[in-house]
């Protein structure tokens, strides 16, 4: 449901012909790890955040709807709160051309509205419904991702199979995906605004006998990401919304018991909120570790959201992966410095061959070195 976006680094403003003369000033990422307290009790996602820049959000559960729903929001916001990277919580949609099935889903507090595909999403709907204040808005790019289309598909297709070994389905279904990105301009407060949007979609559609026949009813959630800033200020921030979004490392044993979670709710319909997380924490203890497929296909997933900054500059430098001995972890850092530190938690980037963080800091800091 919700990606593992990769690793990059902060550029400031400059010519290429500038960038060892600014890399001499050490960049540092630190570890933001979300934890699930209300639900699962276990780390959902972690990800790099630069130095100075806030993160806020995290895991909330809606207790009111059956079965309890998991959702998933966040926001790296600059110093000057003029730039922000965010990811919105997942909206879940529903329709059928019953009115009684529309009923039913609209008092369990879902919007009833017909499936559009992710590009139709973007353009008709993204700025009223999350940037109501917008004047003067316009789309200045319009691009599909069917690479991130067909990599959610597969991500969805395991879950549905996780979840089908405890509740099995009792009517015929099947699994659509779809993705985009958009780049709009408008104006906020009265300020020039850039903000670049990729939407993933999922539609689960249910085939449901009825006494006049089969008639789908359709599922489908939609989940934002975003990042934006003033126009003037867009090119200058780049690699730090590249940093954030591609540092993302969600916890594929998270989803996993959310999903057996879902089925042992479905299948014993636990109706009272405590019983049904009493009863998972027995259910968790005897099942096996996430298997290597879910992690597989999760990160191919997250490697389809690097499209969102193709069409950016070709300056961006790319990513290096390191093994950090100091946490047995491997991450992608920045590249194009000569230098890194771990702590176990953040990393500090140099190219200034006098730079230690030992001196400067009363934490120990163990120099990591690329895979080669």
């Amino acid at each position: 449901m919700y990606i593992a976006l990769r690793v990059l680094f902060i550029l400031l403003c400059c010519s290429l012909s500038a960038i060892p003369a600014l890399a001499a000033e050490p960049l540092v990422l630190q570890t933001r790890i979300v934890h699930d307290s209300e639900g699962m009790g276990e780390e959902a996602l972690r990800l790099l955040v630069p130095n100075h820049w806030r993160f806020e959000g995290g895991v909330t559960w809606n207790m009111d709807r059956f079965p309890a729903e998991a959702f998933t929001r966040y926001s790296v916001t600059s110093p000057d709160a003029g730039s922000v990277f965010e990811q919105f919580p997942h909206a879940t949609l529903f329709w059928s051309d019953d009115p009684l099935l529309q009923q039913s889903y609209a008092q369990n507090g879902f919007t009833v509205m017909a499936p559009v595909g992710a590009e139709q999403a973007l353009r008709e709907l993204y700025l009223a419904n999350y940037r109501p204040g917008a004047s003067h808005a316009e789309v200045v790019e319009l691009q599909p991702l069917p690479e991130l289309a067909r990599q959610t598909l597969q991500w969805q297709q395991l879950i549905l199979n996780i979840f089908g070994s405890i509740s099995p389905f009792q009517f015929q279904y099947e699994m659509r995906t779809d993705a985009a990105r958009a780049k709009f301009r408008y104006q906020a407060a009265g300020q020039p605004m850039a903000e670049d949007v990729t939407l993933v979609i999922s539609y689960f559609v249910a085939h449901i006998p009825s006494l006049i026949g089969t008639k789908p009813a359709i599922t489908w959630t939609a989940t934002p990401t975003s990042f934006r800033a003033p126009v003037a200020e867009m090119d200058n921030v780049l690699e730090t919304f590249r940093v954030i979004a591609a540092s993302r490392h969600d916890n594929p044993a998270w989803h996993e018991h959310i999903t057996k979670l879902y089925a042992v709710i479905t299948r014993d319909q636990l109706r009272e909120q405590r019983a049904i997380f009493d009863r998972f924490q027995q259910i968790r203890q005897t099942q096996a570790e996430t298997s290597d497929m879910m992690f597989e296909s999760w990160q191919k997933r997250s490697q389809a959201y690097d499209r969102m900054f193709d069409n950016y500059s070709r300056s961006l430098r790319g990513v290096e992966t390191y093994q950090d001995p100091v946490s047995s972890r491997q991450v992608e850092l920045p590249n194009g410095y000569k230098h890194a530190w771990s702590n176990g938690s953040d990393y500090v980037l140099s190219d200034d061959p006098a730079f230690n963080p030992n001196q400067e800091s009363s934490q120990p800091w163990t120099e990591i070195h690329p895979q080669r």
